[in-house]
């Protein structure tokens, strides 16, 4: 390759737009992005980066911008010595992202929602002497918060702190379900802990919330938490009659673990489909008797997962028996899951269900082409930006999204490494400016063209072209020298 096609035409007016464009190249190496630490430009995409290095994390944690800063302290990638250093920051919003804990979002698709790994003791111990309560009461809903620091909190002085420690403690100790109670009035906070709970509420704690409720001058306001109760108590023959009594609270008690078989199959044949749903979704029912219940389900809806199918050890011969059950919500939640077998992905890819299709597009990494073009067709949420994305994802409907009348569409497929060269270039003049940032990120353009980006009028073309993953790393090395850098 020529020296001409290495070196950009680099001015003072495309020199910052190169940069922040590096900074968020995949491909830049360690030692660039230390480089990038230092410049004067926007590095708030620097500072989110998972693979930013320990030396540039420390630049940036010292830099003079609390927005920064921030930033910086809501990488859930951090060295432990960059995150001390944040819990001592002096601006409170600083401080406040770190205790926060927040959760990310993966490149495993759009409901692939992770959190941070624990913080360091030391991180603990400072956030939770905090002399602001905002930051105690940030680090109080922080779900790595350890045991022992989230039992201290319950002390605080702050009473909206020890709630929120009382209420956010996942999973919460039954043993100490009277002190928790005690710290959350809210008929809200008292429905949170009842469903975090590590195992069945016991009968006296339940019924003197029973009596609570009872006594209430409104007892509609507790209507949420006496389904929780219902669902979560140690039945005795009192509690079951009381329960089973009250069509309210009658699918609670079908979902509760501790009900006895008996009732379990008389209320497989109840008239309320809601209660017949909450019999199927039992854990360790007699399949048999799950697949002969009738329930019907909202196609549309993505919600109502059973959470002890999201976490089973499944089989292959498991996989394949959910995945033809006549039940939507175990097709749906098997659907979620990212270890399916090729055998049952194609079984739910073909489901009656578009909530079980969308699933599929979602978070299988062996969801076929046709489905993902499909439902990237007709489907408007933010998920389509990884089905597009999905290395499964036919170059065909990629190139017809990219020739759409509809911007979003053409902003969509603009990046696929399927799409013709022609097609790319109309997409770097096209009127949209995030569409023409967008192409000039694409993996296929010529680097003799890519080159020629760099140099573009446009601060978008100029920024995507920099953070194309393909951009040789001399020519980044060039772009750096030039800064200053």
């Amino acid at each position: 390759m020529s020296a001409s096609f290495e070196r950009p035409i680099i001015t003072q007016r495309n020199l910052a737009p190169l940069l922040c464009g590096l900074a968020g190249n995949p491909a830049a190496q360690p030692a660039t992005l230390v480089r990038l630490a230092a410049a004067n430009i926007d590095r708030t995409v620097l500072a989110r980066r998972r693979d930013l290095p320990a030396q540039a994390a420390v630049i940036l944690a010292g830099d003079e911008d609390e927005k920064l800063r921030s930033e910086l302290a809501a990488n859930p990638s951090l060295p432990a010595e960059v995150q001390t250093v944040l819990a001592r920051d002096v601006d409170p919003r600083v401080r406040d992202r770190l205790a926060e804990g927040a959760p990310h979002f993966t490149a495993s698709g759009a409901h692939g929602l992770n959190y941070p790994k624990p913080l360091p003791n030391e991180v603990y111990e400072l956030l939770a002497r905090d002399p602001e309560p905002k930051i105690r009461r940030a680090l109080a809903f922080n779900r790595q918060l350890p045991d022992d620091i989230r039992a201290r909190m319950l002390d605080d002085k702050d009473a909206r702190t020890a709630a929120i420690a009382a209420t956010e403690w996942n999973p919460a100790p039954t043993a100490r379900i009277g002190e928790l109670l005690s710290h959350a009035t809210r008929a809200s906070h008292r429905e949170m802990i009842l469903l975090r709970l590590d195992g069945p509420l016991p009968p006296e704690a339940a019924r003197g919330m029973l009596a609570d409720i009872d006594s209430c001058a409104d007892p509609a306001n507790s209507a949420a938490v006496l389904r929780q109760i219902t669902a979560t108590a140690d039945l005795d023959a009192d509690l079951t009659d009381r329960f089973l009594t009250d069509p309210q609270v009658r699918a609670a008690v079908a979902a509760n673990p501790t009900l006895d078989p008996e009732h379990v199959a008389a209320l497989a044949h109840d008239p309320d489909n809601e209660v017949r749903a909450a019999v199927v979704a039992r854990h360790g029912l007699d399949p048999v008797l799950r697949e002969s219940v009738p329930v019907e389900y909202d196609d549309r809806s993505s919600g109502n997962a059973v959470e002890w199918l999201l976490a089973a050890d499944l089989s292959e011969s498991d996989q394949v028996a959910f995945a033809r059950s006549r039940h939507q919500v175990f097709r749906k939640t098997l659907a979620m899951r990212t270890d399916l077998s090729d055998e049952a992905v194609g079984i739910l890819a073909i489901d009656e269900s578009f909530a079980v299709r969308l699933f599929v597009c979602e978070r299988q990494p062996n969801a076929p082409g046709w489905l993902l073009a499909r439902i990237a067709a007709d489907w408007n949420g933010f998920s389509r930006w990884d089905m597009v994305a999905h290395k499964n994802f036919p170059a065909d409907a990629a190139t017809a999204l990219a020739r759409s009348d509809d911007p979003r569409d053409r902003g969509v497929a603009a990046a696929h490494p399927g799409l013709p060269i022609a097609t790319i270039e109309a997409l770097l003049a096209d009127d949209a400016d995030y569409v023409r940032g967008r192409a000039a990120t694409n993996p296929c353009i010529p680097t003799e063209r890519l080159i020629t980006l760099l140099a573009a009028d446009e601060p978008a073309v100029v920024t995507g072209a920099a953070a194309n993953r393909t951009l040789p790393v001399v020519t980044m090395h060039h772009v750096l020298e030039r800064a200053g850098l």
